[in-house]
């Protein structure tokens, strides 16, 4: 009963028989995982919105990710599939590859500091390490892919990060520590949504994960 009182006082009724967890409440969870992640892997569907011309696209594909140390993070996302538009996207800690089969091109970009904690957002991530870089709110309960989840809305508490991305909403389940999915809006009010399908966590991968692309191959720096 001493460890069930203080659960069951952090959850907040929203109504219509839906009781969404607290924002402390799901940190709390995601710093007790943290230290056992070890990597993900789901396939995705990705619904990007462009403002200014009132245009939705939606692409389907799949993503792996790996933690081999702390900073050092690395992750495939592969749109390969998409007739149109088919490229994949290798992180590997501060670098960008970013693949185009149709064409077999490789451009790389450098990028910067904050690009594992964007890769790794609510994937392995710490409560601790959430609220230091967000400011962090509980936007009650929704059902996202059949899960029942807690809707967190995280907003950058570094002024250059801000001027980039406006805010982040998490969407965790309610028996898990990450999430089914997430938003990321920008100040122009594009956005990018991605939900998440058949995840699996901590999956069995053979040495450090890495883009490989056929012989043949143009590289080329991207700007």
């Amino acid at each position: 009963m001493r460890t069930l009182l203080p659960l069951l006082c952090l959850l907040t009724y929203t109504g219509g028989g839906a009781y969404a967890q607290s924002a402390e409440a799901v940190l709390a969870r995601m710093d007790q995982a943290s230290p056992r992640f070890k990597g993900v892997a789901a396939n995705l569907t990705m619904v990007s919105f462009t403002a200014v011309i009132s245009d939705t696209t939606t692409e389907n594909g799949t993503m792996k990710m790996q933690r081999l140390a702390p900073g050092d993070v690395r992750a495939i996302i592969d749109f390969s599939k998409q007739a149109d538009s088919a490229r994949v996207f290798g992180f590997q800690g501060k670098t960008v590859q970013v693949y185009y089969p149709n064409t077999k091109e490789l451009q790389e970009y450098a990028v910067g500091k904050n690009a594992n904690q964007f890769l790794l957002l609510g994937f392995g991530s710490s409560g601790k390490e959430l609220s230091q870089s967000y400011q962090v709110k509980g936007e009650g309960a929704e059902t996202v892919a059949g899960s029942k989840t807690t809707k967190l809305q995280l907003v950058p508490k570094d002024p250059d990060v801000k001027s980039r991305l406006s805010e982040v909403e998490l969407w965790v389940p309610d028996d898990a520590a990450y999430p089914v999915q997430q938003k990321f809006t920008e100040p122009n009010g594009n956005y990018r949504r991605v939900t998440y399908s058949d995840i699996q966590l901590n999956p069995p991968i053979s040495g450090a994960l890495q883009l490989t692309v056929p012989k043949g191959t143009k590289k080329t720096k991207g700007q």
